[in-house]
């Protein structure tokens, strides 16, 4: 059952938080799959470095799938809308960056109406910019010239690392079951 919930469930968990009115729920429900898929993984196989592979895996099937997967909305189904900044805010974290409001230029509501890549300050207020919405609301808006030249490779690591997960979730049964294993010891006759 590992080896099929893990890498599904770690993905569907980062694609549930694309959508920012739901980026908590995602990311704890993610977390709390990545946790129970470790714990599984260490009783099951008794090794070390199982788990910590197992980690390295789910930590980026968390990580890249719900870039990739916003990207490729935004690909396929992005349309290109004039809307206007109207506030813009600075973030602090690592650096200051900055978050604007926007609103549509002809006035139809916007769904997650905050451009976070590609606001670039204060001086922004009140110019018209092109961005990329998603008609159905579920990835808030991006540049207009992105470039989507990377979500081939993207989409490509996404399989790559779940198959790879599913492969050490399987090999860490044959693993824990070999003759003479009891508790993650070897035993000697």
């Amino acid at each position: 059952m590992t080896a099929v919930v893990g890498p599904v469930g770690l993905v569907g968990a980062a694609v549930l938080a694309t959508d920012p009115d739901y980026l908590a729920p995602g990311m704890v429900t993610g977390v709390l799959l990545l946790v129970g898929a470790l714990l599984v993984l260490g009783v099951v196989s008794g090794r070390t470095w199982v788990v910590l592979v197992g980690a390295v895996l789910g930590v980026g099937l968390l990580a890249v799938p719900g870039s990739v997967f916003k990207a490729e909305v935004m690909m396929h189904r992005g349309v290109p809308t004039d809307v206007v900044v109207t506030a813009a805010h600075a973030v602090k974290g690592r650096g200051v960056t900055w978050h604007c409001d926007l609103r549509r230029v002809d006035g139809v509501p916007l769904r997650h109406a905050v451009l976070t890549d590609g606001c670039y300050g204060s001086g922004q207020v009140g110019r018209t910019e092109r961005v990329l919405v998603d008609p159905a609301g579920w990835v808030a808006p991006w540049p207009a010239d992105t470039d989507f030249g990377g979500v081939d490779v993207g989409v490509v690591l996404v399989g790559a690392a779940a198959v790879a997960f599913v492969l050490l979730a399987a090999g860490s049964v044959r693993v824990g079951a070999r003759p003479g294993r009891t508790g993650g010891t070897e035993t000697v006759a």
